[in-house]
């Protein structure tokens, strides 16, 4: 083992004492730290909270999957027509593979890319899949997590964007808050996903919903 020092040559070579050399004095040199790696380094930690947030979306999902109950239960002909309706809204999931296929087989996305995007997408097939296990269920509220945060919040400090239209189509309240109080949209502010708030604000202002929370973290980012 070598122990710290400063950058610059040193002789290395082999002693019984510590002071007579006993083999040929080579040169070695000791480098400064990269600034490269360190910022590496913070790249990687970035996408390692990414992936945690991720799994834990990820894991939610399918530890609350309701599969079992809606084959199970007769559903009604109304929630079978809002099931209907939203598996409408969300057919174009179908085109987000199409296109992520076609990328990959024209070579315009690199091997990362295209892993990034068979998980997002994977992610978002399964949140379609477990909104609608909802809706035929006529749920209003959903799940939290071991930290108390519920799907909707996971997507908003992720970044998922497309998530809120999903909840949107599905009747779920955009404003649903988590065991701490707070909705998506403070969490999007507080993760810096602007756009993500924007989007929640224009559904909300547009579908008549309430936007107090909506003003109010607004006002927090101005």
């Amino acid at each position: 083992m070598v122990s710290p020092h400063s950058p610059g040559l040193v002789n290395l070579c082999l002693s019984l004492d510590g002071s007579k050399p006993i083999s040929q004095i080579l040169n070695f040199e000791y480098r400064a730290p990269s600034v490269h790696d360190s910022v590496v380094f913070s790249e990687d930690k970035s996408k390692w909270e990414e992936f945690h947030l991720q799994m834990r979306l990820a894991y939610l999902l399918f530890s609350t999957s309701k599969t079992l109950n809606v084959l199970s239960s007769k559903v009604s002909p109304a929630k079978l027509k809002e099931a209907k309706k939203f598996a409408h809204k969300t057919s174009n999931i179908s085109n987000s593979w199409a296109y992520l296929i076609k990328s990959i087989e024209d070579s315009r996305i690199s091997v990362a890319q295209a892993k990034d995007g068979l998980f997002e997408l994977s992610l978002k097939n399964t949140i379609k899949e477990w909104l609608l296990e909802r809706v035929l269920e006529g749920c209003k509220t959903t799940e939290y997590d071991a930290q108390g945060l519920g799907v909707i919040h996971l997507c908003a400090i992720i970044g998922y964007t497309w998530a809120v239209y999903l909840f949107s189509w599905s009747g779920l309240s955009l404003d649903f808050r988590d065991k701490h109080g707070w909705t998506a949209m403070h969490w999007a502010a507080y993760y810096g996903r602007y756009g993500h708030v924007l989007c929640c604000f224009n559904l909300q202002f547009f579908c008549g919903c309430p936007a107090s929370v909506s003003l109010s973290v607004l006002n927090k980012m101005n």
